[in-house]
């Protein structure tokens, strides 16, 4: 397989290898540890797959949730269906908001499942019930967290040693010379990529989240954090839905 953005691959000519005196052709995607690569890194495929088969667990789920209670089918679900969707984020989260909104709509089924509520019915209050960060932002915590062990070694030498402060590289001390160097590219693939996203990531942590003592700590903070935040931000869409109904009520 070749990887580049697609102006380099459609100027790319025709690629053969021979071998054993038959030619090997690139191919349009490929498996390994479970995530579907294609040419330009979109995670495309992948998403597409993944969905198809959290859909698919969920429809059977879907079909026995009458014996079942709430906790059980949450379980269930964590242990079939989110296990497989958010398998290996880190890899794919740099992918397009359309495959994040199709990621999605498997957590807003899960989610109809477990609360009875219909397709008609706002999910965003099922979300809240059930302390379910929307799928955008959950990967955004698992991307906090992997930065967390790179920043503090608990993740391989291979990644950890990406990483380095800017005093480290100008050797002077500044207000920001704890602040993780930026590496400079300038185009959008190289800006995707794990490196550049998890520098800006751990650079935009305030102080009291990166002095955390371990990990569980971190984890439990951030997530606090994120959910608080999510919950006033849908009251707020809730208060504005209850301003709308009442200014139509008035008119009418």
């Amino acid at each position: 397989m070749l990887f580049g953005s697609r102006p380099m691959n459609r100027r790319l000519p025709d690629f053969k290898l021979s071998l054993l005196g038959k030619e090997l052709m690139p191919s349009e995607s490929i498996k390994d540890l479970g995530v579907t690569f294609d040419p330009t890194l979109s995670f495309n495929k992948h998403i597409s797959v993944t969905v198809s088969s959290c859909m698919s667990k969920l429809a059977q789920i879907s079909w026995a949730k009458h014996a079942l209670n709430s906790n059980l089918l949450a379980i269930i679900i964590n242990a079939l269906v989110f296990s497989k969707l958010y398998y290996c984020s880190s890899v794919w989260s740099n992918t397009s908001a359309s495959n994040m909104q199709k990621l999605q709509l498997v957590q807003n089924f899960a989610a109809r499942i477990i609360s009875g509520a219909t397709k008609f019915e706002h999910i965003t209050p099922s979300l809240k019930n059930l302390g379910w960060l929307p799928v955008k932002k959950q990967v955004y915590l698992r991307d906090a967290i992997f930065a967390f062990k790179c920043m503090t070694g608990c993740a391989p030498t291979y990644l950890t040693s990406q990483f380095a402060t800017r005093r480290q590289i100008s050797d002077r001390t500044t207000r920001n010379s704890q602040q993780l160097n930026i590496p400079l590219f300038k185009t959008a693939a190289g800006q995707r990529s794990f490196h550049y996203r998890i520098v800006n990531l751990w650079n935009s942590l305030d102080k009291e989240l990166k002095l955390c003592k371990d990990l569980a700590n971190f984890k439990r903070t951030l997530k606090s954090r994120m959910l608080d935040e999510f919950l006033k931000q849908k009251c707020m869409y809730i208060t504005a839905t209850q301003s709308n109904k009442e200014i139509f009520s008035q008119q009418s």
